[in-house]
Parts: structure tokens; C-alpha cells; sequence
């Protein structure tokens, strides 16, 4: 007896839709981050997820559809787990030096980079793909802000600019040396900690 629901019980088509659907989310995210938005294709995204060509059209409403909501869906998931763990961050700097010695221990390689580089390219044509990536950005802002006007209160940030300003000066920093460590994988970041412990203590 089939067990794919945890109830003993066949799945419903319901159950059995929303897994299908998922699979060709995961699938199309997928081959977004190896071939690039341009690239990818309904023949594609159907061999990736295991399933029949109409069947996608069954669940979304063509290529941009599906290509727009796999996007939305993974970059969201993405940006998730940085926000939560901005919450029991102990410090800025912390994050930071983290998010850096994530970048350079093999981060970039990681498929959610790809994806990320390729919706943000894409949504600058696309309002209705930008509108939830903006959305989730500024909750990214919110907790390092919060971060920040932590560290602030302790001493270990300067107090001298507003909270929310040194978190999107953080937030953009971040961005950048992404951006550079793609075109330049062999950039020394040492030099750069530095520079941002000197900034955020205000020296």
C-alpha cells in the first residue's frame, strides 16, 4: 500500500498535483541557475521534472508563468534562511565575516547564487517577477536593521548613522563583492573585512 502521504493511504489528486507541480518549480528553478533565464525551455523543464510537455501547461499558464513563479518561489526560499538567522545574530560583523567566508569556501557554486543572479537581471523587465523579490529584499533590510540598532546599542557599530542606512550599505556591500567574486573567483577578501570593521566601528 502506498505510503506517500504519511497516512497509509494512496495520495490524493489534490496531494499528487501539488507534488507535481513542485517538481516542475524545482526543476524549472533549476535549469534557470545552469543555462540562464533565455535558455530554458518547456521540453526542458519537462524532461528535468519527470513529466509529460502538457502536463506544465496543466499547472501554469505558459513559459513566463512557470519560469516567473519557479523563480519567485525558490529565490523567497532562498532569502529565508538568512533572515532568521539575522535574528540570534550576536553581531554585524559576525554576519558578515560569516556571509564571506561562505562566499570563498565554495558558496558561489552553490545553484541559489545562479538563481539569484539571473531573477534579479531578469526582473528589472519584469514587474510582476520584481514586485516579490523587492518585497522579500526589504525584509532582508528590516532584520539587519534591527541587527545593526543592536550592535549599535552595544558599542560595536557607531551610532553616528542611522540604523537602516548602515544595513543597506551592509546589504549593498554584500551584493557587490558577490558580483565581484563571480567576475574575479580569485579576489583576496582579507582586505576587505578589514575595511568593513574599520567602517561600521566609525574609525
Amino acid at each position: 500500500m502506498a505510503k506517500a502521504n504519511g497516512r497509509g493511504v494512496r495520495p490524493t489528486s489534490a496531494e499528487q498535483g501539488a507534488a507535481t507541480r513542485a517538481a516542475i518549480l524545482e526543476a524549472t528553478a533549476a535549469l534557470i541557475a545552469e543555462l540562464g533565464w533565455g535558455r530554458v525551455t518547456m521540453r526542458a523543464i519537462a524532461a528535468r521534472a519527470g513529466v509529460p510537455h502538457g502536463v506544465i501547461s496543466y499547472h501554469f499558464q505558459g513559459k513566463d508563468d512557470v519560469l516567473r513563479q519557479a523563480a519567485v518561489t525558490a529565490t523567497l526560499q532562498a532569502l529565508a534562511e538568512p533572515v532568521e538567522a539575522l535574528a540570534t545574530a550576536s553581531s554585524v560583523q559576525e554576519m558578515f565575516e560569516g556571509t564571506l567566508a561562505w562566499f570563498a569556501g565554495g558558496g558561489l557554486e552553490d545553484p541559489s547564487v545562479g538563481l539569484l543572479l539571473e531573477t534579479a537581471r531578469q526582473s528589472s523587465r519584469d514587474p510582476a517577477l520584481r514586485e516579490p523579490i523587492a518585497a522579500a529584499t526589504r525584509e532582508f533590510r528590516a532584520a539587519l536593521t534591527e541587527l545593526v540598532r543592536r550592535d549599535q546599542e552595544r558599542g560595536g557599530v557607531t551610532a553616528s548613522a542611522p540604523a537602516s542606512g548602515t544595513a543597506t550599505v551592509v546589504a549593498a556591500l554584500l551584493d557587490g563583492l558577490l558580483l565581484h567574486l563571480v567576475m574575479d573567483p580569485e579576489l583576496d577578501l582579507a582586505g576587505a573585512v578589514e575595511a568593513v570593521r574599520t567602517l561600521l566601528r566609525g574609525d
